[in-house]
């Protein structure tokens, strides 16, 4: 059955009718096209928004100092809290928490040979670095020894690190002397860090600062937590950190301000919502221009079969079997899904390929602290056959219909048909 002549009649039958048939085609592969592009974008957005966080542990919870909202017992609206030792104490006695760090800061301007810059210092425990995902670029972060000698060591972030170099002849900081606010610090990494415009940011020994600065009062509080592995565990000790934390600061624990309390956790959740909906609409999308490629398939099918009504009735008339007649109408939507679905599939993966390559050639988008924001826009090669292979069956079950009916129509009537 599946013989030359077979085939020579089914692409006889596409060719005399090219401006249909390519029109009909353009449809599937815009259709596999589209969907592939929206897809691969999709996932180079979360890749990128993920990446940000990827060395970072995820149950990990952050303080921030504020104003109050409310008037709580004879203080006013708008008191503003500062965190201290005491926060620290209550933070560490709580079961769920690992270990804390402080975050003292300081502002001031760095200084290497005839270059300056402004930075704010921040003092850290050893643990900040993977609580904040610092990526080092070069040499090492503050480490426990550091911490226990109060040495004046210093991480500087790159943008801070190239500044300095500029113009000085020297390849590397590192082992450098360095001066912050007339103060001597040597230089053991650099990191990527975060750039505040003309600001730049780098860390020291969270003990260091505290006598070299004289400081007892902080604006944030980072921590780690242990057991807290579901959504519902984190609001709940969200909520019970807020109500202590506002008893020992006197405020009301409903106000919304007073302190900030962010989990990574909650966040990370709340992200994957937002990419999860994301996701759902670019399938929405697709789907729908599925739909329209299957709906050409469909349309094509019965005008084809429309203006072969007469050619039906005569092989009918000569004992051509329905079957036969069905199976040729049938495969020539066959050909027409697959072949334009491959070609969008190849030319969708193609696209994004060369698009992923043009990124990793350039670094990925990132934002002006070196945050990426869009990067390895791919999609899984399982999902795009898995959709192709949708469209070629959906595309044969549109033509069968028109075909089914075809070979329902008796001799006479199909060659009397005008």
């Amino acid at each position: 059955m599946f013989n030359r002549d077979f085939w020579s009649e089914i692409f006889m039958a596409l060719r005399r009718n090219k401006l249909r048939t390519i029109l009909t085609g353009f449809a599937i592969s815009w259709g596999i096209f589209m969907l592939i592009i929206l897809l691969s974008a999709g996932n180079g957005l979360k890749n990128g928004v993920t990446n940000n966080f990827s060395d970072r542990i995820k149950n990990t919870y952050t303080i921030w100092s504020s104003s109050t909202e409310l008037p709580y017992k004879g203080h006013k609206a708008g008191r503003f809290i500062m965190l201290n030792n005491k926060d620290v104490q209550l933070i560490e006695s709580l079961y769920q928490v690992e270990e804390v760090s402080p975050v003292l800061s300081k502002g001031g301007t760095i200084v290497f040979g005839e270059k300056s810059r402004s930075v704010e210092m921040e003092g850290v425990k050893p643990i900040y670095k993977k609580i904040d995902g610092i990526k080092i670029l070069e040499g090492r972060f503050i480490n426990e020894n550091d911490m226990k000698n109060k040495m004046k060591v210093v991480v500087l972030d790159k943008d801070s690190n190239d500044e300095l170099l500029r113009t000085t002849g020297e390849t590397s900081l590192i082992g450098k002397t360095v001066y912050i606010n007339d103060l001597s610090f040597t230089v053991i990494g650099v990191s990527k860090g975060m750039a505040f415009g003309e600001m730049g940011q780098c860390y020291a020994p969270y003990s260091t600062l505290k006598i070299v600065f004289n400081v007892n009062d902080f604006y944030q509080l980072s921590f780690t937590t242990k057991g807290l592995n579901t959504e519902k565990d984190n609001e709940l000790f969200k909520t019970e950190l807020k109500r202590k934390l506002a008893a020992l600061h006197d405020f009301s624990p409903e106000d919304k301000r007073g302190v900030w309390i962010d989990s990574q956790m909650l966040n990370s959740l709340e992200a994957m919502r937002i990419f999860n909906t994301i996701n759902i609409f670019i399938w929405v999308i697709g789907i729908a221009m599925l739909i329209s490629g299957v709906v050409g398939v469909s349309n094509i099918m019965r005008i084809t079969v429309k203006e072969r009504t007469n050619e039906i009735g005569i092989r009918k008339a000569l004992g051509a079997k329905p079957r036969s007649i069905l199976l040729s109408i049938v495969m020539e939507s066959l050909v027409i899904t697959t072949i334009f679905g491959y070609i969008g599939m190849i030319c969708g993966i193609g696209v994004m390929e060369l698009v992923n390559m043009v990124l990793e050639s350039s670094g990925n988008m990132s934002d002006s602290n070196g945050m990426s924001v869009f990067m390895n826009p791919t999609v899984d090669i399982s999902i795009v056959i898995s959709a192709t292979l949708v469209l070629i069956i959906s595309g044969v079950a549109a033509g069968f219909a028109p075909a089914w009916k075809s070979v329902k129509v008796k001799p006479i009537e199909a060659m009397n048909y005008r």
